[in-house]
């Protein structure tokens, strides 16, 4: 018969994250964990996934969590393991992703003792987890004691607790939770594989939606139906149903939309080109367009111009959905917070200002703003594809060509700095779905996080990023998790090509040493070292004729070479900056 751990707080552990929906876990290799890692091997509808390094596991985990929308754990040995996982851990909290983050720790009595590899665990992520859980040592084969009522009610507390830290990673806003627990003597105990350990009881939250009373949205109809509406959205999750209901309610005449590409909206109409369409207009236009309401969706938006432009609207409201905490104020315009779930509201409202503007209940300025702004987007997009297209050798002509060549069911990750801003510049075929770690904005994540989306997708995935980002985890090349099919473009500008573009250091003498940092990273080498086919582009020739071979095999890496002054330059124009 199988062996499982015989300490049996770590099998009810398991055994009640399976049940909330958890099909994978990342495993660092370690002593104290090792009766996770034991309980681990033993059930075999966990998926389980050896990682030695704990960020890279943790943002792999964050990466699957993004591509499946559920549950994933992570697990690691007692000490500063921890804290490698905060990064993932801070970026899972802001995307609302359910990172289940599992440390093993020494008993309570032996923190602060001068005891190998012990320190503060409890607690140590609260400000960036939705709920922290200690589970002490309950075990009565661990503790020396045969007393079989003590046994059953420590089972009962382990039981209840990671129920209850379930229930608050999966349930609301969804978000990481921290189950530290606590181990004797961690390699002294196997027992036989149980059937009955399968049997674990759970607790279930039946799940509803959120949406006002109706007397409510009648009345916050009445109001948006006389307004002129902007939705704005930021990054967000691919959702059919958000999609559907996104559409119905921008379809509205008093509606325009602006769509960031990390949104996963497919909406008519290219709402994408935010910077390109302001770049391009006079203040005068940009105020004759300013709108009433702003109703914004999503997460944390890429664009500068849109915040700067939407704070400077003097009397605009901001009113944000169920999806943003109550109090988040980008725009500093907040006036209203709708705790309603996003998809259903929309809908809703969709139908209801809908009506109200069929039986005359609006008034000619508010129902002519979509068509003022097609209007604006039929005087702009043509020449700004014109001038795209006419753009010489330079990162943003590259990144242009690139995603426009993308296959359609690829997916698409991007990384912090130029490579998610420049994704916004270009009127790429929007493709299956596209993901960054723009929760916090970090960079040292990106890597892991696209290969753990590859692992939950059954498709290709591209991972664009830049030499800087890149240089934090190359080692993920040689990552074998089971199918992922993933390929990596990376532009190859010595260091961080966005202080060469941004007003406050692109003049800075001291810019290239001290904010660009440059790079020397023999991408060649490692790609060759890990196995990975290694292709260069440092044209649009070259570009163009390597692309069919790039999107048709796995395994990868694109360098991408172009002048970082010229690029800068480039892109300074384009934006009219």
């Amino acid at each position: 018969m199988e062996k499982d751990s015989g300490v049996s707080s770590a099998r009810i552990l398991l055994d009640i994250i399976e049940a909330h929906g958890a099909e994978r876990i990342i495993l660092s290799p370690g002593s104290r964990n090792a009766p996770l890692l034991i309980a681990a091997a033993a059930r075999a509808g966990l998926r389980k996934y050896i990682i030695a390094d704990e960020r890279t596991a943790s943002f792999t985990a964050l990466g699957m969590a993004m591509a499946s929308r559920k549950p994933v754990a992570i697990a690691c040995t007692s000490g500063t393991a921890m804290y490698n996982y905060a990064p993932a851990v801070a970026e899972a909290f802001y995307q609302h992703l359910p990172l289940i983050v599992i440390t093993a720790d020494r008993p309570a009595q032996w923190i602060d003792q001068d005891d190998s590899q012990t320190l503060r665990q409890p607690e140590g992520l609260r400000n960036i987890v939705k709920g922290s859980f200690d589970i002490p040592v309950g075990d009565a084969a661990e503790r020396k004691c045969a007393n079989a009522e003590f046994e059953k009610e420590a089972d009962w507390h382990v039981n209840r607790t990671v129920n209850e830290a379930m229930l608050l990673a999966t349930s609301g806003r969804p978000g990481p939770v921290h189950i530290n627990i606590q181990f004797d003597t961690p390699l002294n105990s196997l027992t036989e594989r149980s059937c009955c350990d399968a049997e674990r009881r759970v607790i279930r939250e039946v799940a509803s939606q959120r949406m006002p009373a109706r007397h409510v949205m009648e009345e916050i109809c009445d109001k948006l139906a006389r307004k002129r509406i902007l939705f704005v959205a930021g990054f967000m999750q691919p959702d059919s149903a958000l999609n559907r209901a996104a559409a119905r309610f921008a379809a509205l005449p008093n509606t325009a939309v602006m769509a960031e590409t990390l949104s996963n909206l497919h909406l008519k109409d290219n709402p994408y080109l935010i910077d390109g369409m302001l770049s391009r207009m006079t203040d005068e236009e940009k105020l004759r367009l300013k709108p009433d309401i702003v109703i914004s969706c999503g997460g944390a938006l890429v664009s500068r111009m849109l915040k700067e432009y939407l704070r400077r609207c003097e009397g605009t409201e901001h009113w944000t959905l169920d999806d943003t905490a109550q109090a988040a104020d980008c725009l500093q315009r907040l006036t209203t917070h709708i705790d309603a779930d996003p998809a259903p509201f929309l809908n809703a409202a969709a139908s209801l200002i809908g009506r109200r503007i069929a039986k005359g209940r609006s008034d000619r300025r508010a129902t002519e703003y979509s068509a003022e702004w097609d209007a604006m987007k039929k005087r702009i997009i043509p020449e700004y594809e014109k001038e795209l297209k006419a753009t010489h050798w330079s990162e943003l002509r590259a990144i242009d060509i690139l995603l426009k060549g993308m296959p359609q069911r690829m997916n698409l990750f991007l990384s912090n700095g130029t490579p998610v801003r420049y994704a916004q510049l270009v009127t790429l075929r929007l493709t299956h779905a596209c993901y960054g770690c723009r929760g916090v904005s970090g960079i040292e994540g990106t890597n892991a996080a696209a290969l753990g989306t590859a692992a939950s997708y059954d498709g290709p995935t591209l991972l664009l990023t830049g030499d800087l980002s890149f240089s934090y985890c190359p080692q993920m090349m040689g990552l074998d998790l089971g199918g992922e099919d993933l390929r990596i473009a990376v532009i190859n500008n010595s260091g961080g090509g966005i202080f060469r573009f941004i007003g406050q250091t692109r003049d800075l003498e001291i810019r290239e040493e001290y904010f660009c940092a440059p790079q020397r990273l023999p991408l060649k080498a490692l790609a060759e070292a890990y196995g990975w086919l290694h292709v260069e582009a440092s044209s649009e020739e070259e570009l163009r004729r390597c692309l069919p071979g790039f999107f048709s095999q796995s395994r990868v890496l694109l360098e991408i070479k172009a002048d970082p002054e010229k690029s800068a330059e480039t892109l300074k124009k384009f934006l009219r900056v």
